[in-house]
This record gives structure tokens, C-alpha cells and sequence, in this order.
């Protein structure tokens, strides 16, 4: 298969992807009109918030591939990275915020705390990772 073929084959499943993601939206607001329950509301609203920025990030790759790529250069992230730098010291904290929320209520009966303590522990866990990937890219460019 020759890389034009493969580039518009990832362009399709991104389009497939987004379909699949508006329909996550909408069930999502399904759920929300449909429960009262707010634990329930908000796991809701958290998948939706990320369908969402799913659904952007899949434009992203199609517009890089069908109308400009998209160009990181040195300079680019030289020009914001203490600015980064700071904000990962800041994820690192809040990992361990949240790893030392959980321990704390190790061995207690609070399920739904630990359950959305764990969430928060993973999403900030991926801020982190999104923000170290983007050091790898800067130090690929220059090692």
C-alpha cells in the first residue's frame, strides 16, 4: 500500500472515529436527561467533555493530512518551555495529591470517592504524559 493510500485510509478512520464520537456526545445527553443521580451526571458530563476534545483532535489529524500539515519547530516550543516545564511540576503535584487522597481513604467504605479520586489520579496522570511527549519531541528535534 503506497503512503498516499495509507494517508487517506487514516483520514477515513478518523472520519469513521468522529462519527462514532457525536454518537457517544448524544448518548451521553441521553444519559444526563435521563438520570438524576449526579454521580451519574457527571461521569456523563467527563465523557462527553472528552468526546468532545476527541473529536477535535481527530479534525486536527485530518486537517494536517488534507489541508496543512502541522509544523513543530524548535523555536516553537523553545519560546514556551518554562512556561511547560512549570505546568509539569504542576501535574507532578497533583499526581501526588491524588495519590495521597486515595491512601487516605484506603480501607474505608467510600467507594465513589475512591472511584472518582482514581479518575483524577489517571486524567492528571495523562496531562502529564501529553506534556512529557511533547519534551520528547523537542529533544528528537535537537538531542
Amino acid at each position: 500500500m503506497s503512503t498516499k493510500e495509507k494517508l487517506e485510509q487514516l483520514v477515513a478512520k478518523m472520519k469513521q472515529w468522529q462519527k462514532v464520537e457525536n454518537a457517544a456526545v448524544a448518548q451521553t445527553a441521553k444519559i444526563m436527561d435521563e438520570a438524576d443521580h449526579p454521580l451519574i451526571r457527571l461521569v456523563a458530563e467527563i465523557i462527553q467533555r472528552d468526546s468532545n476534545a476527541h473529536h477535535r483532535v481527530q479534525q486536527a489529524i485530518i486537517d494536517s493530512l488534507e489541508k496543512e500539515s502541522i509544523n513543530v519547530f524548535y523555536d516553537d516550543l523553545e519560546k514556551v518551555w518554562d512556561s511547560i516545564a512549570k505546568h509539569i511540576m504542576i501535574e507532578k503535584k497533583t499526581i501526588n495529591l491524588a495519590k495521597e487522597s486515595l491512601e487516605a481513604i484506603e480501607g474505608t467504605r467510600f467507594p465513589v470517592q475512591q472511584y472518582l479520586l482514581t479518575y483524577l489520579l489517571h486524567d492528571e496522570e495523562k496531562h502529564d504524559k501529553l506534556l512529557c511527549d511533547l519534551e520528547l519531541i523537542k529533544k528528537r528535534m535537537y538531542p
